[in-house]
């Protein structure tokens, strides 16, 4: 029976304390649904209502807010992303974090929307959420598990037909590894800004959801009608229908190299081989490891890749695992980054952040900035497979050197006092497509809510290159920044409806709109959507202004506005007068002062309440 005067939500809030083994549920205000919908939007407006922006992340003040979305639980295509909101133990500012997998799903067939964790637990603990009942359970048994270790427990201990869902940590987080994972399905990762180690810090080692609640769909005939339009695009759309579907995320590879935005040892140039890309290629994948595709819940693109090296099985490796611990660290050896990505999975460390981190040691390594003797001998040289697995064990145990590492790369880089070397904007590691080759990529990195993201920066990559009617020059002055905007608000969006990025490569908001308007019984336009995304956009940089972020860190590290790259023959840099442009462009695009800061204006036309003075 519903009890809710919205189709798509159950209308409750998860509420639990560690700190006071408190555990109670709070009512899900409709009005915040219309202003923010669900997912990304949902929880950063719970989060910056209840979180104080000058908190210590790994402190109990901190909290994680996951939020579900009311397409959740209907078949709509990809439609089982959950988002995670906290603030970031390796930047200091907001962490947005997003996942596909089962768990979330689950979670909202467990009777609930939203889960907000706050306190710390004296001693390491677990949830169990099900309909009849949520409880904090005692896990001492589980501390020092790694993730698929502790799935395979939890799942077996409670219910041997399978219907539990993990959220868990591995070793990194309960170390405080500031760029540690937390991870659903064993390879399912809340990835970015180190959620793991803000588990690790509440002594939090992992929810299990079950439950069967469904979730009723107000307008059938609405939701059908965007529900066909999706599924014809996405068996229509070459990226979705072939290139994801057969050789999964990997099968960018060739395609960024092309454009000549992959990157080579730490960001240094984009010049590969192509013999040593074609060792490891999605096509070299599928010949050599790959055992099946799979997907997550309700996805018809099926892009995950389930493969075997020797006696180990796993997931992957995706597209920037494979470029950030492989070609940005000049290696080019698919069975070592694999198995490396294996161990990332289990320990529960972010594979972006390791791999750039990694790439930042090898070059001071290599630069006789850090010596042999710091690293025990180690050879910590570019082009070294043998030591990736390692590596990850020494910075999840924070084993000798490993412990330096495990603080990400910017404060490993400043340790050594060279933090220019840290390819990263406010303290997040760049993904693997380099910004010299697009100003649209390097303004997403810029002005990026989380840090160096392409995806909470704007996924410009789906936008340019690969042709169609939404691609723009790539080196645009006048175009990258209305063009960064609108793919930042469209990320929100998807973020917001809990879907997959890569639907954007086959369609925009038009079926989306449909789909949850016939959910909900409410008009979700177009407008409507574009609307939530500018609330939420604005609410980010509201709260990393207020947790101390200057407009002058919305740049790009040093190396990328001296050293250049060739793109077709031609230098290409970001010169910071360059930079200063874009960045000045991009506030103006959103309508915020020369400092970054959404004026009162922009909250009382967005209707933006309870904003701190």
């Amino acid at each position: 029976m519903r009890h809710y005067s919205f189709y798509g939500y159950h209308g409750n809030i998860l509420e639990i304390d560690l700190s006071k083994g408190c555990i109670k549920t709070k009512p899900l205000d409709p009005l915040m649904i219309e202003d923010y919908l669900g997912g990304r939007g949902l929880a950063m407006r719970i989060f910056y209502d209840e979180v104080d922006p000058l908190c210590e992340p790994l402190g109990k003040e901190n909290i994680l807010v996951i939020a579900t979305s009311p397409l959740l639980g209907t078949n709509a295509p990809t439609a089982c992303r959950g988002h995670m909101v906290f603030k970031s133990p390796l930047t200091g500012i907001i962490g947005s974090s997003n996942c596909g997998g089962t768990w979330a799903t689950a979670f909202k067939y467990s009777g609930y929307d939203v889960l907000v964790i706050k306190g710390k637990a004296e001693e390491p603990v677990m949830i169990d959420i099900n309909p009849e009942e949520v409880k904090i359970v005692p896990a001492a048994h589980l501390w020092g598990l790694d993730t698929h270790k502790t799935t395979t427990e939890l799942i077996a201990d409670k219910d041997p037909r399978k219907h539990s869902r993990i959220l868990c940590i591995g070793p990194a987080g309960e170390n405080l590894v500031r760029f540690s994972t937390v991870m659903n399905d064993k390879n399912r990762a809340y990835g970015r800004s180190g959620p793991g180690a803000v588990f690790g810090s509440k002594n939090l080692k992992a929810v299990r959801v079950s439950g069967r609640i469904k979730i009723q769909i107000h307008e059938r005939e609405r939701y059908q009608s965007g529900l066909d339009q999706a599924l014809y695009l996405i068996k229509s759309a070459p990226v979705t229908k072939r290139l994801l579907h057969e050789l999964g995320t990997l099968g960018l590879l060739k395609l960024i190299n092309i454009i000549e935005m992959l990157p080579h040892q730490n960001f240094q140039d984009t010049v590969h081989k192509e013999e040593d890309l074609d060792k490891v290629s999605g096509e070299t994948l599928n010949k050599t490891l790959l055992e099946r595709a799979g997907a997550c819940y309700g996805c018809p693109i099926a892009c995950q890749r389930h493969t075997r090296v020797g006696d180990k099985k796993g997931e992957g490796p995706e597209y920037e695992t494979l470029v950030m611990a492989g070609p940005n660290c000049g290696i080019y050896n698919l069975k070592e980054i694999t198995r490396a990505n294996y161990r990332c999975n289990e320990l529960g460390l972010d594979t972006i952040s390791f791999g750039g981190t990694l790439a930042c040691a090898m070059e001071l390594f290599e630069r006789g900035i850090i010596s042999k003797k710091e690293i025990a001998g180690d050879k910590l040289n570019f082009a070294n497979a043998e030591i990736l697995e390692k590596m990850v064990d020494s910075i999840a145990y924070r084993r000798g050197f490993g412990d330096k590492l495990a603080e990400g790369s910017y404060r490993f880089a400043s340790s050594f006092k060279h933090p220019e070397f840290s390819m990263t904007v406010k303290k997040l590691e760049i993904p693997a497509y380099d910004p010299r080759a697009s100003f649209t990529q390097a303004l997403g990195y810029m002005t990026s809510p989380t840090g160096a993201c392409h995806l909470r920066g704007g996924y410009a990559v789906s936008l340019a290159f690969f042709g169609g009617t939404r691609e723009i020059p790539r080196f645009s002055l006048l175009q990258s920044p209305i063009a960064i905007r609108n793919m930042q608000n469209l990320g929100i969006i998807q973020d917001s409806l809990g879907i997959c990025r890569f639907t954007g490569y086959a369609f925009s908001t038009d079926p989306w709109s449909r789909m949850v308007s016939g959910t909900t019984g409410m008009d979700f336009s177009t407008e409507r959507l574009e609307k939530m995304a500018n609330r939420v956009a604005v609410l980010e940089r509201i709260f990393n202004l207020e947790a101390g972020i200057k407009p002058e860190e919305d740049t790009l590290p040093e190396r990328f506005s001296i050293e250049p790259i060739l793109v077709k023959g031609k230098e290409k840099l970001l010169p910071k007068e360059v930079i200063a442009k874009l960045r000045n462009d991009y506030f103006e695009a959103q309508g915020w002062d020369e400092q970054g800061r959404p004026p009162q204006s922009i909250l009382e036309s967005l209707k933006i309440k309870g904003i701190r003075k």
